[in-house]
């Protein structure tokens, strides 16, 4: 695999991460409080202090344990579900801190930052994990995920299986020709301008929009039953309201099925040895995933989350005691 190709990987979720690793040397995350962040106390959690049992109650000398987060769906419902699990199962104030992750990756092999639950492993995030590997603890994979091309699943696979299938004129009109794409900065976009040019596609553009305007699209699309391709991920809630598929990627444009790993600081597991254990079980099936993200689309993160615990009990008594009931 060539040494571009995985320079791609590294940009794939990040869009301009890249930018913002070479220059998170200079960064030092402040140590001030955000509104947005600042941890929310036992009494405002309903429903998730009945479903943990008591742990000894530990403290952190050194003001509360600082989880960095991405402005993406599922990192926003993780860093809740975990947030509201570690502060009431181990008596540990979280605050939330949102910052691009190539600062995130830097932040927390320096210490600036306790956790990060957004590592996109083996691939995407090559070129981060390659430089902090051993100097941050990795307490292995949450769920699934996995980028590139989406179609509903009535388009006929025996005619379109791979993105190289979109080569025949014949087939790409059936499309208008397009590729409905997101954000034009976004690291998916920039892989599927790449995906047109490795796929020798000159009869296919892309069009840059917005996540918003790329559902909007597909939806209208699936209710008039036309055929319509656009730029994805998973885990994303349209995967649970849509029948969806991938195309094929023979070139590996995009990668493939990536795992997506819990990251914390040098120390942390001598530090909080019951919140390594909680770490280490953390993990959500993708159904149930894309079904939280549905929610929060719906609702909120905040109620998608709440009513989750509520109605998981069993899992959240072996994430934070090992006890399988």
């Amino acid at each position: 695999m060539t040494a571009p190709l995985w320079r791609r990987r590294a940009v794939l979720l990040s869009g301009l991460g890249l930018a913002a690793a070479s220059l998170s040397s200079q960064v030092r995350l402040s140590r001030q409080r955000q509104a947005d962040s600042t941890a929310s106390t036992p009494s405002t959690q309903k429903g998730v202090a009945s479903q943990l049992s008591p742990e000894k109650s530990q403290s952190s000398a050194t003001g509360p344990l600082r989880l960095g987060w991405s402005p993406w769906a599922d990192a926003e419902v993780m860093s809740l579900i975990a947030q509201r699990v570690i502060q009431q199962a181990y008596n540990l104030p979280v605050e939330r801190v949102m910052a691009d992750i190539g600062i995130q990756y830097a932040s927390v092999a320096r210490g600036d930052l306790d956790l990060m639950l957004m590592a996109w492993l083996p691939l995407t995030h090559k070129d981060y994990w390659t430089r902090v590997r051993d100097r941050v603890l990795d307490f292995g994979s949450m769920y699934s995920g996995r980028l590139g091309w989406v179609v509903p699943d009535y388009v006929d696979a025996s005619e379109l299986r791979s993105i190289a299938d979109l080569r025949k004129p014949e087939l790409a009109a059936r499309f208008d020709n397009t590729v409905q794409g997101i954000d034009p900065g976004s690291g998916l976009n920039q892989a599927s301008e790449q995906a047109l040019v490795d796929y020798n596609l000159g009869d296919m553009r892309l069009v840059a929009s917005s996540s918003a305007a790329m559902t909007a699209v597909l939806d209208k699309a699936i209710r008039e039953q036309r055929w319509v391709v656009v730029t994805s991920w998973t885990p994303h809630w349209m995967f649970a309201r849509y029948k969806l598929r991938f195309l094929e990627d023979p070139q590996l444009v995009f990668g493939g099925v990536e795992w997506i790993h819990a990251l914390g600081r040098k120390g942390l597991d001598r530090d909080h040895p019951d919140l390594a254990g909680f770490l280490s079980r953390f993990q959500i099936p993708d159904r149930e995933l894309s079904d939280l993200l549905l929610m929060a689309n719906e609702r909120s993160a905040e109620a998608a989350v709440e009513d989750y615990l509520d109605r998981h009990p069993a899992r959240i008594r072996y994430w934070t005691t090992g006890m399988i009931s």
